[in-house]
């Protein structure tokens, strides 16, 4: 698979999660696709409040993801990257201000699962707006990820 810097090399937010696993990249990746709701209702709970919908219980996280952004990868056994573009900061509506650009790595690794987000965001104004709304939902972030990556490697583990 390809470096994020392939697809944004420009960026001034990121954040990056991973966790070890006991299981061949393949497995992992493999599991990693396979994490459903019912395993991190967490997740479901906070995708629901920040007004992303309710998911269903047996849909899995990475399928709930796609449809919102653009597959700029998808190498099965290694991993998926993905790009969303919009104006995060904002709960609804457009304004003035160019849109964000996230890119969102999931990979897996030999002995370990990874993902990383980047955000480039393109002028000062929307950069200070971006980084309130970073603060704030940042730690959650952290939390859906971490949740997923410790769902995939219980299920690549156990399997």
């Amino acid at each position: 698979m390809k470096s994020l810097d392939a697809f944004l090399p420009t960026y001034e937010f990121s954040t990056r999660h991973e966790v070890r696993v006991g299981v061949d990249p393949g497995r992992a990746d493999r599991a990693l696709r396979e994490v459903t709701f019912k395993e991190v209702p967490l997740v479901r709970g906070l995708l629901l409040a920040r007004g992303l919908g309710l998911r269903s219980a047996k849909e899995t996280v990475l399928a709930a993801m796609v449809p919102r952004a653009t597959v700029l990868e998808d190498v099965p056994g290694e991993g998926l990257i993905l790009t969303l573009s919009g104006q995060f900061w904002r709960l609804r509506g457009r304004g003035p201000e160019p849109p964000a650009t996230a890119v969102i790595d999931f990979r897996a690794l030999p002995g370990s699962l990874a993902t990383e987000t980047r955000v480039h965001v393109p002028d000062p104004v929307s950069q200070r707006k971006f980084a309130q709304y970073w603060r704030v939902v940042r730690p959650f972030s952290a939390v859906i990820r971490m949740l997923v990556l410790r769902a995939a490697k219980r299920r690549a583990e156990a399997a």
